[in-house]
């Protein structure tokens, strides 16, 4: 398989504890992550053979990958935890030992993730820094991978987009959201190559029969980007940089050459990626609403709550490419923008964005 080239200092969430940090502004994630608690208990107690796993050892394994500073990790692998000791107990089998690996890209901020660590723990934690495009956890040892709102993001952002003779090439755009159909085709070729190569690293590390949780930005077949509300915020994004272009804040240069890595994949594409690795079985492939807890029309408050979750998450990949001199500024615009697009934002398509599925290791 082709060698995926990887970018690793632009995607880390915001580290430390302070006001703007991943850990004092992921609860939007923390309350879309909530949402597949009963659909993960299901999984594992109908799909994952928890007896047999550990026939051979008094240690059970579990990975989250792109886990981030905390503290959603802890809630969603103390839910593991809890379901696999659930189906353990309806098996009569004794509890094991936990040992988790919490993965990230080598410039996460671990030491925020270990101090928030809860001292109560009822697991061993081992901390492993590298980008889960690759090889992270030892061959056939893991039990249960989960990554939760990170494979959407891409090992680097396609070249075509950034060559000036390409058809691809993104001038005065950040996404291929309303982009080129070349654009739009250089993000999908780019992910399929990414997630070909997650799936092809995954199945060595993973044991047979062990369980691939994901949960990442997805849409249904067929429907254009544009109809999503990212989009209006991806546009909103460019709009601003392009003001703050003819400011003179950034070059030229760099507004057009800043693209962000996201992309949002149907059920079917991974499907066909699935079966092209053909080392798992699928056992749940859904579009499920990432806000299905929000009941009630949008409003500025959830647009300003949003951009801060926003810039907590997406924050350092503005700094590696702008300098960190323009991030306030930046949010700042681009917030008020958007919540002078409130009602455009509450009538975008919200429905099925977030794609869950779930493999077992063959």
């Amino acid at each position: 398989m082709e060698k995926v080239e990887i970018v690793l200092n632009s995607l880390p969430m915001s580290g430390g504890d302070g006001p703007n940090s991943y850990s004092k502004n992921s609860h939007l994630q923390r309350k879309t992550t909530s949402l597949l608690k009963e659909t993960i208990d299901k999984l594992i107690l109908e799909k994952l053979d928890a007896k047999t796993l550990i026939s051979g050892s008094n240690t059970f394994r579990i990975a989250d990958l792109g886990c981030a500073t905390g503290p959603n990790t802890f809630f969603l692998v103390d839910d593991i935890i809890k379901s696999v000791e659930t189906s353990l107990r309806k098996s009569n089998s004794s509890k094991p030992e936990f040992l988790v690996y919490f993965n990230d890209l080598p410039e996460n901020d671990f030491n925020t993730l270990f101090t928030s660590l809860p001292q109560d723990t009822s697991y061993l934690a081992v901390g492993v820094p590298g980008s889960f495009y690759g090889r992270v956890i030892p061959r056939s040892s893991v039990h249960i991978v989960v990554t939760v709102g990170a494979t959407h993001w891409l090992s680097s952002v396609p070249k075509e987009v950034l060559d000036k003779r390409s058809k691809a090439w993104n001038k005065g755009k950040v996404h291929y959201s309303n982009a080129a159909k070349e654009v739009v085709k250089a993000y999908e070729r780019q992910f399929g190559r990414d997630m070909g190569k997650f799936l092809e690293v995954r199945a060595k590390e993973l044991v047979s029969g062990g369980l691939l949780v994901v949960g990442m930005c997805g849409i249904p077949k067929g429907m254009p980007f544009s109809n999503l509300a990212d989009s209006v915020m991806y546009t909103s994004m460019a709009e601003v940089l392009i003001q703050m272009q003819s400011q003179g804040l950034i070059t030229e240069e760099q507004a057009d050459t800043f693209n962000i890595p996201i992309y949002s994949a149907s059920p079917e594409e991974v499907t066909f990626l699935v079966e092209t690795n053909g080392c798992f079985t699928v056992e749940s492939m859904e579009l499920m609403n990432p806000a299905a807890w929000l009941k009630r029309a949008v409003n500025v408050e959830d647009v300003r709550q949003w951009m801060i979750c926003i810039k907590a998450t997406m924050g350092s990949l503005f700094i590696n490419h702008f300098g960190d001199h323009i991030l306030d500024v930046f949010f700042d615009r681009l917030t008020e923008k958007l919540v002078g697009l409130t009602e455009k934002i509450e009538s975008s398509y919200r429905e099925k964005l977030m794609l869950f599925f779930a493999l077992k290791r063959k």
